[in-house]
């Protein structure tokens, strides 16, 4: 056995894959004696993200040496949805074969569903993620994550980017503009849940990827955003019994592809 991971809760592992599938295609699993990683770039080079849970994270956890697996996100989150709240789900993989098992077990029953998905040959770029998380934001706040869903439904009415503005002393503003008028959600400091913005930042950004990332909301215990003008958005998703997923998106250019250029930051 190369390694098997069980948790409890469907609903945790049905969340993250279902957010990650919906910006993601294709990633290499990450698993080591000590945690479970997922780091990818989307096909548009737009966004970074790197999700890890420890070991401790898990119900059961059993792996003894580094094992990298690529697979294919859409499959697994079709068979992740074949799960209810009460099953358990346990992901087991052993050395030379060429598929992952998921098993599904209800709770208080013997009875279990396994399911099994083949392996993909990826080959991974390198992805400098310790790099842009050394960056230094001068605003930073913890917020509801439902006043940031309400603010990109709010936005997305009059455009395809929300306008952020953070500033000292009078704490947030999204903003969206079109043909058909603008939006303007103002919030202060008070209600933010922490706050430290020390200097005025801006930054406009795609609604798509916002309301992609946004889906795991539900499973989200803390989300702290950071903002630099000219930089990518940061947010840390602090997930439900553990978990931390980390997600940068790249400013919104108008009239411009991104490309390797534009994205040194990446």
């Amino acid at each position: 056995m190369t390694f098997k991971l069980k948790i409890e809760n469907s609903r945790i592992l049905k969340g993250i894959v279902e957010t990650l599938a919906s910006i993601i295609d294709e990633t290499e699993f990450r698993v080591t004696p000590k945690e479970f990683v997922i780091t990818a770039m989307d096909p548009s080079r737009i966004c970074l993200l790197k999700l890890s849970l420890k070991s401790d994270d898990f119900d059961s956890y059993e792996c003894k040496q580094d094992t990298k697996i690529g697979l294919n996100l859409d499959d697994l989150d079709k068979i992740l949805k074949r799960s209810s709240a009460n099953d358990s789900i346990e992901i087991e993989f052993k050395e030379n074969e060429n598929k992952i098992k998921i098993i599904m077990k209800r709770e208080g029953s013997s009875r279990s569903r396994t399911f099994s998905l083949a392996l993909l040959d990826i080959e991974m770029e390198e992805i400098q993620m310790e790099k842009l998380l050394q960056i230094e934001y001068n605003s930073t706040w913890v917020i509801d994550p439902e006043f940031f869903v309400e603010a990109i439904k709010d936005a997305e009415i009059y455009s395809e980017i929300l306008n952020i503005r953070a500033e000292q002393k009078k704490g947030l503003t999204f903003s969206s503009s079109g043909q058909i008028g603008e939006m303007i959600y103002d919030l202060s400091e008070e209600d933010l849940i922490e706050s430290n913005i020390t200097d005025s930042s801006t930054g406009a950004y795609s609604l798509t990827f916002l309301k992609a990332i946004l889906k795991i909301s539900s499973i989200t215990e803390k989300l702290e955003i950071s903002l630099l003008t000219d930089h990518p958005l940061k947010m840390i998703f602090n997930l439900l019994e553990g978990g931390e997923l980390s997600y940068f998106l790249a400013p919104r250019v108008e009239e411009a592809d991104f490309n390797d250029e534009d994205m040194d930051e990446f």
